[in-house]
């Protein structure tokens, strides 16, 4: 399962990774929000973790 670490995304921008998701897990609900990962769509292949430092797997 992946989380995402409040403490590394500055939540100050459209979060890039979004585009990155080939399951489309990743949303964000505005602007400065923290991203959300839906754990049914999200199929673990660690491609967020390896762009950005506040995708972690656990």
């Amino acid at each position: 399962m992946i989380k995402v670490n409040e403490d590394y995304c500055p939540q100050d921008h459209v979060c890039p990774i979004i585009r990155r998701c080939p399951a489309g897990a990743i949303t964000q609900k505005y602007f400065q929000a923290l991203p959300s990962i839906n754990t049914e769509k999200c199929t673990d292949c660690g491609i967020c973790t390896k762009l950005c430092r506040a995708f972690k797997k656990v």
